[in-house]
């Protein structure tokens, strides 16, 4: 069976919480190693109001996460120091986490990990599409399930 990539629905799940941080912003977890994709969406997080949060990559992710569960998460599903369904597969057994809005991406011929992520609750986007459509996608992912916003030209792609 043929899914989508990401372009324009959120994944399922509660709508977001009010989470704040001390400036009365809303976090996101950004759990991306490359700089280049971690600048791009920490600067397109803080443009749209929201606190990026970049982990400590040398502590226990989970923990981290799991610590702020009312945030939205952004992830690099390639990530090379995580084992990333394992993760996502925990973060969606606890009651705690198991409704966080999660945005991914990775390389468009990853079928399997973009099934299993998306079998997962997390919205799946591919690097070229992401890097192409990034604000918008942060803003899908941030919108509450059921509404509705502008009806923007639609650039997901079929697996």
């Amino acid at each position: 069976m043929e899914r989508p990539i990401l372009g324009g629905t959120r994944s399922t799940g509660r709508p977001l919480p009010e989470n704040r941080d001390q400036n009365d912003r809303p976090r996101v977890h950004v759990l991306i190693h490359e700089d280049f994709f971690q600048e791009k969406v920490v600067g397109a997080v803080r443009a749209l109001g929201r606190e990026p949060r970049v982990p400590a990559w040398d502590a226990d992710l989970l923990e981290q996460v799991a610590a702020d569960p009312e945030a939205a998460m952004v992830l690099d599903l390639e990530l090379e120091t995580t084992p990333v369904l394992p993760f996502l597969a925990a973060l969606r057994q606890d009651p705690a986490t198991e409704g966080m809005a999660i945005l991914g991406y990775c390389s468009h011929n990853l079928r399997d990990l973009i099934a299993a992520a998306q079998d997962l609750g997390v919205q799946v986007s591919t690097r070229s599409t992401f890097a192409a459509n990034l604000v918008r996608l942060l803003q899908d992912l941030f919108r509450p399930p059921g509404e509705s916003g502008p009806d923007p030209q639609d650039h997901s792609k079929a697996i």
